[in-house]
């Protein structure tokens, strides 16, 4: 018994563990969705004439079967089940709606938003912006140096209207997609508003008010693993754009400097946020 209470006092031994590698595997639904081919406007086209012909048939083969004898003992006719709808698109090719991304997006945005790690992040993003901009060759004949005085992130984020997986995707051996591309319908109001103190080239300064009134447009949102990791936003085409600008120097406005934002401003988003221009994230 001695022997046996010995044994068990010593700390027993982590078992050593394996490392195993288990791939990923879509589902059944989820390759459905990947394959689900993608319809072209004249095919649905054509497939909304198909769909209104399709009642007519529907009424000849019912009238046929009416006039048809009976026949086999007695038995009551069996009736055919109506042919499916020709012409409608099925679930994977119909736009899909975000409501559900929205609302979460719209909680952590009440949480996030006076927060100073989202502000300190932002401040950093929209000073590399100001530096991109004294660089340009219309805005340094002017501008000496810009200088964020406050910002407001507005009281609501872009919505997601609807959302459509751009086909085909390209699948590897396992089924998984290598990317994934997303044409998104977004719209903004929500006055996200910047407070600026500008330094111009004939030492004299200047007061600066920009507010995003409303942004309208179609992105492509892009997951990929080629060449390595990463993803990206984008507009398709250019996007609907109203921003409110506002200068003044020394008590009176100034519209050069207004007129040089609002076209810098435009430029930027089409330099660098349409395609097929993106930023790699």
């Amino acid at each position: 018994m001695l022997q046996f209470l010995l044994i068990y006092r010593r700390s027993p031994e982590p078992t050593g563990r394996t490392v195993q590698y288990v791939k990923v595997v879509p589902g059944s639904a989820l390759k459905d969705y990947f394959n689900t081919p993608h319809a072209e406007p004249g095919q649905q086209q054509d497939g909304a004439a198909s769909t209104a012909t399709a009642p007519k048939q529907q009424e000849a083969a019912s009238a046929r079967q009416q006039d048809a004898p009976v026949t086999g003992g007695g038995g009551s006719p069996k009736q055919q089940p109506p042919p499916p709808p020709v012409g409608e698109p099925t679930d994977a090719a119909r736009p899909e709606t975000c409501n559900f991304l929205n609302a979460i997006f719209r909680f952590l945005f009440r949480e996030l938003r006076d927060t100073p790690a989202v502000r300190h992040w932002l401040t950093k993003k929209i000073k590399v912006e100001f530096e991109e901009l004294l660089l340009t060759k219309t805005a340094g004949r002017l501008l000496e140096g810009l200088s964020l005085r406050d910002i407001s992130l507005g009281n609501s984020l872009p919505v997601f209207k609807t959302a459509k997986l751009m086909k085909p995707v390209h699948l590897n051996e396992d089924g998984m997609s290598e990317e994934l591309n997303f044409e998104v319908d977004i719209e903004y109001n929500g006055g996200f508003h910047l407070a600026i103190d500008v330094e111009l080239v004939f030492g004299k300064s200047a007061y600066l008010f920009v507010k995003m009134r409303r942004v309208v447009g179609k992105l492509r949102l892009q997951f990929t693993r080629m060449p390595f990791s990463h993803w990206s936003f984008s507009f398709l085409e250019d996007p609907l754009v109203d921003f409110e600008v506002k200068s003044q120097f020394e008590g009176r406005p100034l519209p050069q400097l207004t007129s040089i934002i609002v076209n810098q401003l435009k430029r930027v988003i089409k330099k660098k946020h349409t395609l097929p221009n993106y930023k790699i994230r």
